[in-house]
């Protein structure tokens, strides 16, 4: 009886191969998985925050409502409605919270990232009133409803700004008489 010596065939280098193959698999479908769970179908669109938002605070639940109208300036910040959204946002603070200077805060936010837009001008002209009628600090306002008119001299609101100024330069010659004692 003969032996024979068969060759011993080594299957490792094919086996590691086909587990790279299937860990490529497997990865190639995890990140796709991933990938579609990650997708941006939990944010709302810019419509659906805005009566989310306006819902809210007609509910009076403003955190709500403040962070459907911020949601829209992060996530949107391109869009028409941003600066409404920013507006907003700044009446809440002014009108129902009435913290006065996180409204001056963001009516200068408004400014500053959409100076073209129309609210630019209305913030602007809020920012001095709100310095003028409810923190009663006159210099600033003087400052900057003079700095309104020097920026938009041909606006509606320069009657407002003008009559506003009038009243307050009574105050100004007041303060200059005490601050001369």
């Amino acid at each position: 009886m003969v032996f024979k010596y068969k060759k011993k065939v080594n299957f490792q280098p094919n086996f590691y191969k086909y587990l790279e193959l299937i860990k490529m698999k497997f990865s190639f479908i995890f990140f796709f998985i991933l990938l579609i769970s990650c997708s941006n179908s939990d944010i709302k669109s810019v419509d659906e925050l805005w009566k989310s938002g306006i819902d809210n605070r007609a509910k009076n639940d403003l955190r709500l409502s403040i962070t459907s109208f911020r949601s829209i300036v992060q996530n949107y910040p391109k869009s028409d409605i941003s600066p409404k959204a920013q507006f907003q946002i700044a009446d809440i603070y002014l009108n129902d919270v009435k913290d006065y200077t996180f409204a001056i805060d963001e009516f200068e936010f408004l400014i500053k990232t959409y100076p073209g837009a129309e609210l630019a001008k209305k913030s602007a002209f809020m920012v001095a009133y709100i310095y003028s009628n409810y923190l009663e600090e006159f210099s600033l306002a003087i400052v900057k409803y003079e700095l309104f008119l020097e920026k938009y001299p041909d606006d509606e609101l320069i009657p407002s700004v003008e009559f506003e100024l009038e009243g307050l330069r009574k105050h100004q010659q007041t303060i200059d008489s005490l601050n001369n004692l």
